[in-house]
């Protein structure tokens, strides 16, 4: 059995993918072993360890998931993550963002499953004012086709209700009030630590060095390799997003699957956007949630701070902008500019015609 589990467990958009990538690139150039990152526990390469770590929550009736996700799972996966963890005898590193939305009797379902290995819990931090608009993002590259303002209205509502911290697929303040989470996974792991994503992303590497800092596991490097950009997670800028949307409201009335219309994304960014010279602002906050958002950061912070719990960087990284600094909405004309580059890139492949200019 493996001597200890460090378990990175997000939250996601917390520069999780970056994270397991590099250990991802360290495994397979053979500067990390392969039973310290296992990446092919199931057959194939994975770049981190969801597989099989949904699949142990998934068993134990632990996890909310949408409709359509991970249907195939019977087990196995779970199965063979944990015998990977249980044929080494050192150190061994497991990434799943997941893992951050399970309740209390969730986590400790986790840990139970690697005893008597210890299991110490790394989560990654960012400030709520990037957290918010990337999440929604996020939730358009998976297809979904709820607006902005709904989606940030939703999150208001399950923030003052706490309905989260009962209802199984609520789980977006179980991840992002950052005490909770530590509080929680405290009451289950050996320990648990925080590494804040630093505010400025001009040296992705400082958040490696926060990572090995908290992970202390000898065999990580002190420098990351660089990560090449087809296999790093691109970034959308607001406009492209709200393209993304209209995309996936078109396609949802054709009755198109998600597997396809998110396929459909990942060729229009890699091979229409990404090539743009000028893709515009990043996603901000519309104007009237962002005295909520940062009132909600000040008092998560002035929380995490009353924690017991170690930090890899600083909590000022995850204090939000000052009022007047945030990017906010795109226009109407940086949509249009976003649209035209996705029909110029892909035509009528993309199977929708006009944008919606409401949501802009």
């Amino acid at each position: 059995m493996a001597r200890r589990v460090v378990l990175h467990i997000g939250p996601r958009k917390t520069a999780t993918t970056y994270l397991q990538r590099v250990l991802q690139s360290l495994t397979m150039s053979g500067d990390l072993s392969p039973d310290i990152y296992p990446v092919r526990t199931r057959g194939r390469l994975d770049h981190n360890q969801v597989p099989g770590l949904i699949d142990c929550a998934r068993a134990n009736a632990e996890i909310g998931l949408q409709g359509d996700a991970w249907t195939h799972q019977d087990g196995s996966d779970a199965d063979a993550l944990l015998r990977a963890v249980a044929s080494t005898a050192g150190d061994v590193i497991l990434s799943a963002e997941a893992m951050s939305v399970l309740r209390p009797s969730g986590a400790s379902a986790i840990v139970d499953a690697f005893a008597p290995a210890p299991v110490d819990v790394i989560v990654t931090a960012r400030a709520l004012d990037r957290v918010l608009p990337s999440s929604w993002q996020q939730h358009v590259r998976n297809a979904n086709i709820e607006t902005y303002i709904d989606y940030l209205a939703l999150r208001t509502d399950e923030r003052a209700s706490h309905i989260y911290e009962s209802v199984l697929n609520r789980g977006f303040w179980r991840a992002y009030r950052y005490a909770d989470l530590v509080r929680r996974w405290q009451e289950a792991a050996r320990s648990v630590a925080v590494v804040t994503i630093p505010a400025s992303s001009a040296d992705p590497g400082e958040t490696w060095r926060r990572f090995v800092s908290a992970a202390a596991v000898d065999e990580l490097p002190a420098q990351p390799p660089l990560i090449p950009g087809d296999i790093a997670n691109i970034s959308l800028t607001g406009s492209e997003t709200f393209v993304l949307h209209d995309l996936n409201v078109a396609a949802r009335a054709a009755g198109e699957g998600r597997r396809e219309v998110r396929s459909r994304h990942r060729r229009l960014l890699r091979s229409g956007w990404a090539q743009r010279d000028d893709r515009g602002r990043r996603l901000g906050l519309p104007d009237t949630v962002q005295d909520d958002v940062r009132g909600w950061s000040a008092d998560d912070v002035a929380d995490l701070a009353r924690c017991d719990v170690a930090i890899h960087g600083t909590l000022s990284d995850l204090t939000c902008a000052s009022a007047g600094s945030d990017p906010g909405l795109p226009t109407i004309e940086e949509v249009s500019s976003a649209a035209q580059a996705a029909r110029d890139a892909q035509g009528d492949a993309l199977g929708w015609d006009r944008l919606r200019d409401e949501d802009a």
